[in-house]
């Protein structure tokens, strides 16, 4: 069970940088310990809170965020681009109610004139500062949070709700499980009693909290590309606004999430001995880190994981310097690898990785959209090694390849299905063909080359019927689709490929 002390000293030093309203806003605090209660959650005074009670009471802004977790992630430049809204994104991690009215106090005193206020508040940690007593809870809150909602009614408080690792989830015994989910349950419902408050909870969403690689350093901050997408998702899109509509669902499907996780845990192969290296276009390459295709491949099975796809690519080459299979394959083999006794070794950056070396090395091969988009020829019958072709850029770039690597593995993956184009069956030049086409040809160089095959076209995971599930515009994946084909193809690797 973990115990928090902590202590805000006003320091002379620390006074002599303050002026007038910074210093009216520093709160004298009395050491005073609390009980944990998951033992997952710690809190530690970071030290930082004078430094941004001084930081809001000299800048000039129209919103801030204020966290209970490390605030970090979040970046200011972010609120001005996607909102147009000038936002101090505070240092502190906030550690209990009274902290939490000292930021309000030090905002609402410092003479800017604030339209939104930010707030990611952690219902456990807000539990375990009022040593777990209903009637305290909502003592404090009151006092503390709900007075200045009601006292500024046009101000615009956004709270944000944590959405930790599932394991947090899973380690819980069942009644601290059913009393956080109560918590986080009745806050939701206290704050949306306010007019201009506005809820917002993904912590239900399965693509998120499944995978470790989102969160860095504890179960509870997600990692910065994560964090930005929470930001837009929530404060930008309000796509996780709890209502009075919704927020039975957001509580149920967290709760059977956590209930069907504890009782029939998702296995996800272990795949640590083996480096990954995709190429491909926008399906691989427009998604950055953890939430990527390889990013959950990388997370859920441990594998090394290299991504050189690039949005917009295609496995033909278009001409001149455009970054297609082709031009990508020759900067690879020039950038990425050393020479060896026999063949080359991948060595990323130049740097030869003796853990790299030991893994089983496979590349994972994903083109054919922008070949069918663009109406590629699929063949030249005169020049089977003909990169303006889609045959003949996918056999030139393999072979290159396989030279290079002669002991590597391959997969050739082939395009979902897709919305664009009457559903891939419009034909989009005299030399192209309908999308299918494009996933035959894969199909027929994987034969060719004895290469192993994915078929995400074929498979009836991803259909006609189900793109708008699985597709955030009719052709990239979403976040559920996106967890789909990474586990599509561990399960892939896992059945047809490990020995």
């Amino acid at each position: 069970m973990y115990k928090h002390n902590h202590k805000l000293i006003v320091l002379a030093a620390a006074l002599l940088l303050l002026t007038a309203a910074g210093a009216a806003c520093l709160f004298l605090y009395l050491s005073h310990s609390k009980s944990g209660f998951s033992d997952m959650n710690p809190q530690t005074d970071d030290g930082k809170m004078a430094g941004d009670l001084v930081r809001l009471s000299e800048s000039n802004y129209e919103a801030v965020l204020l966290s209970m977790h490390s605030p970090g992630q979040f970046q200011e430049e972010d609120f001005i681009h996607f909102r147009g809204i000038n936002t101090l994104v505070t240092s502190h991690a906030i550690l209990d109610t009274a902290e939490l009215s000292a930021y309000l106090d030090c905002i609402l005193n410092s003479g800017n004139a604030v339209t939104n206020l930010y707030l990611c508040l952690d219902p456990e940690l807000l539990w375990t500062g009022v040593g777990q007593n209903s009637a305290a809870w909502k003592t404090n809150l009151q006092e503390h949070l709900y007075a200045f909602l009601e006292a500024h009614p046009d101000i615009s408080f956004e709270i944000l709700l944590p959405y930790p690792y599932l394991d947090y989830w899973l380690e819980l015994e069942a009644d601290k499980l059913d009393t956080l989910i109560t918590l986080y349950h009745t806050l939701a419902d206290e704050l949306c009693a306010y007019s201009n408050a506005k809820v917002f909870f993904p912590g239900y969403e399965y693509w998120l909290i499944v995978n470790p690689d989102n969160y860095s350093n504890t179960f509870f901050d997600a990692n910065e590309i994560i964090t930005q997408k929470i930001f837009l998702f929530s404060f930008c899109d309000s796509q996780y606004q709890i209502t009075p509509e919704n927020e039975a669902y957001y509580w149920s499907s967290l709760r059977e999430l956590i209930i069907r996780e504890k009782t029939t845990p998702t296995f996800y192969p272990d795949l640590s001995d083996w480096c990954l290296v995709f190429f491909g276009d926008s399906v691989l390459g427009n998604f950055p880190g953890s939430f990527s295709i390889p990013g959950y491949v990388a997370g859920l099975s441990d594998a090394a994981v290299y991504n050189f796809a690039i949005g917009g690519t295609s496995a033909a080459s278009r001409g001149g310097d455009a970054l297609d299979f082709p031009n990508i394959i020759d900067d690879f083999l020039a950038e990425n690898t050393s020479p060896s006794g026999s063949g080359m070794l991948f060595t990323p950056g130049g740097t030869e990785d003796e853990n790299l070396n030991q893994k089983r090395l496979c590349f994972v091969i994903n083109y054919g959209f922008n070949d069918y988009f663009s109406g590629t020829p699929m063949e030249n019958p005169q020049n089977p090694y003909d990169i303006a072709t889609y045959k003949g850029g996918l056999r030139s770039c393999i072979a290159k390849l396989q030279t290079a690597f002669p002991n590597a593995d391959f997969i050739l993956i082939t395009p979902t299905h897709t919305g664009y184009f009457n559903n891939g069956m419009e034909i989009k030049s005299a030399e192209g063909d309908v999308l299918s086409a494009y996933v035959d040809a894969t199909r027929e160089i994987s034969e060719e080359f004895n290469l192993f095959f994915v078929d995400n076209y074929n498979n009836y995971v991803i259909t006609d019927e189900n793109l708008i599930q699985y597709l955030s515009d009719g052709c990239h994946p979403n976040e559920q689709g996106r967890l789909l084909l990474a586990t599509t193809l561990m399960y892939f690797i896992h059945g047809e490929m490990v020995n």
